[in-house]
């Protein structure tokens, strides 16, 4: 008994290992995120909202600046409706959830990418026409500033109401939502310029989609992972 009471009081002069945090304040609490995340119907709502808005934006600046003469013959109106249609769908895939709730792929989001650009110049191409000599340097600044007036306001929507919506692969999705909202400004403004010279249609016309992919990653890998 005697050799008992005697471990137990030498178990009082070991050292305690954690006496140097026990002088330590406690860590501070969690605070709740400055904007809590919404819910899956809510942020729907608002990506709706936010792509009629776009929409608007791109036929109001189209209507300003005038449709073109040609613009229901069906060398002018199929691409349109072919790119629209691409537009659609891509943001469905893009936006929407495949099986079991989760987003598409990495893999899904290039193939979609490359199907912008390749959808487009193919349309350009087959748009193109003789032309009667190169166009002055104006005219290609002029609808590059037009098409990009076109871009600005749905680039900056998506930005807004897409932040903190990735899960995975943000700068894909968000270079994949910016090549789209480019697609949309590339038909307002193949709505308004007659030019069919293909340099023209192709760098003039085609600088939202570049300039939305790149934005568009830029955004998302910023501000878009959840």
């Amino acid at each position: 008994m005697a050799d008992d009471r005697d471990l137990l009081e030498g178990l009082k002069d070991i050292p305690d290992p954690a006496a140097h945090v026990a002088g330590c304040p406690p860590p501070p609490p969690m605070e709740a995120p400055a904007e809590p995340s919404l819910t899956r119907p809510a942020r729907g709502r608002r990506v709706a909202r936010a792509m009629l808005a776009g929409l608007g934006w791109v036929l109001l600046l189209t209507w300003i600046a005038g449709f073109r003469a040609d613009i229901g013959s069906p060398r002018v109106a199929i691409p349109l409706v072919l790119w629209a249609l691409l537009s659609g769908l891509g943001l469905r895939l893009a936006l929407g959830p495949r099986a079991r709730g989760l987003p598409a792929g990495v893999r899904a989001l290039k193939a979609l990418v490359a199907a912008v650009l390749v959808g487009f110049l193919a349309a350009a191409v087959a748009m193109s026409g003789a032309a009667d000599g190169p166009l002055p340097l104006m005219a290609h600044l002029r609808c590059s500033a037009i098409a990009l007036g076109m871009a600005l306001l749905p680039l900056a929507l998506a930005a807004l109401v897409l932040r903190r919506s990735f899960l995975s692969a943000p700068a894909w999705r968000g270079a994949t939502i910016g090549a789209l909202c480019g697609l949309g400004a590339v038909i307002g403004i193949q709505a308004h310029c007659a030019h069919d010279d293909l340099l023209h249609v192709a760098v003039a016309h085609g600088l939202p989609i570049a300039a939305g992919a790149l934005l568009g990653a830029a955004a998302g890998a910023l501000r878009g992972r959840a």
